[in-house]
């Protein structure tokens, strides 16, 4: 696969966040979607806060559940920068989403893809561990655990 199909693959990943309210039951076509684009090993990492290390696809959907309560719309995250070298892609992006409280979850990440044909096998995402905690921990109450 060249790099366009590449990045077309981690564009449409990536897409997927907006569309839908992720801790809400009756939409849960996007979240299913996004879940299908990854290797059922996938090496899923999240740095920080709430969840630190290593998940399962299992445990990133229980990790959305909360969010229904307290947002206000989709998670919107746009691409700013693209590195494609071999099978890895890496991606700098900005995020915002509404929240019932009035406030904006608005976050920088840094992602590391690696493809395994069409799939996704390794996910590892850096964000503002600060930020997360900040809007989104002290507002659902959920402090890792």
């Amino acid at each position: 696969m060249d790099n366009t199909g590449k990045k077309k693959i981690i564009e449409h990943f990536l897409s997927l966040y907006g569309q839908g309210r992720w801790g809400d039951p009756q939409n849960t076509e996007p979240l299913n979607a996004l879940l299908d684009m990854l290797t059922d090993d996938v090496e899923w990492w999240m740095s920080g806060l709430p969840h630190p290390g290593f998940v399962s696809k299992d445990e990133f959907r229980s990790m959305l559940a909360p969010l229904n309560d307290i947002t206000d719309g989709p998670l919107q995250i746009v691409p700013t920068g693209w590195i494609i070298q071999g099978d890895r892609v890496a991606v700098e992006a900005y995020s915002t989403m509404k929240l019932k409280s009035g406030l904006r979850y608005q976050n920088h990440y840094h992602f590391l893809f690696e493809l395994r044909g069409d799939k996704i096998a390794v996910y590892h995402e850096h964000h503002d561990t600060a930020h997360v905690n900040d809007v989104l921990v002290n507002i659902t109450g959920d402090a890792g655990k």
